[in-house]
């Protein structure tokens, strides 16, 4: 079983009902879980917190993000196991659900936020000496978000059902840290670390 922690930050656009669009921005920190099935498959759970944020609809009041929770499941399959010049590859899914209350800048009024999100995602790396393992990874997904805007319940989602990110692990010893970056589609930041138990 390997352990992690992990810190991020989300930067998007969700759509809502009648094309109303809200950029949202939210700070995270989790911890996970894995364990390997076999030699291919691994399964990884993960409990996570909402810190804070903002959501922000477009000529609208800006609204601050409570505290709150995320809760997130998934497989993951290795393909093939590269060693120097030759990749290796990985495929995985990711169930996750995230919840907590928005609040009204000026009239003090908070409101329900719940989020559910399905990806599938492949990612393409390399393993330089066995230490460092820097990577390219692709990512589709989708699941609704439901809130209330304009004091109507709405559902919307993801302006973007994609994500592009470059990031690296580095191991020393038994420990690694990672770093990775979205830049294309939905933007994310995050850094963590891990080790075996």
């Amino acid at each position: 079983m390997n352990i992690g922690i992990g810190i991020g930050s989300l930067n998007s656009t969700l759509r809502f009902d009648n094309d109303r669009e809200v950029d949202v921005k939210m700070s995270t920190v989790s911890l996970s879980g894995s364990w390997l099935i076999n030699e291919n498959f691994s399964f990884r759970v993960g409990l996570g917190v909402i810190l804070d944020g903002s959501m922000n609809p477009k000529g609208k009041t800006k609204q601050d993000v409570d505290p709150g929770g995320m809760v997130s499941a998934g497989l993951e399959y290795v393909v093939f196991v590269g060693d120097g010049l030759i990749p290796f590859i990985d495929l995985s899914s990711n169930l996750s659900v995230s919840f907590t209350k928005t609040q009204d800048l000026i009239t003090d009024r908070k409101t329900n936020y719940f989020a559910s999100d399905l990806r599938f995602s492949a990612r393409v790396g390399w393993n330089v000496n066995g230490n460092v393992f820097p990577y390219l990874s692709t990512r589709v997904f989708g699941g609704p978000v439901n809130w209330k805007l304009d004091g109507e319940e709405v559902t919307g989602s993801d302006v973007h059902h994609y994500q592009l990110a470059i990031g690296t692990a580095v191991r020393i010893n038994n420990f690694s840290i990672y770093g990775e970056w979205a830049g294309i589609g939905e933007r994310a930041l995050s850094v963590g670390f891990s080790l075996p138990l």
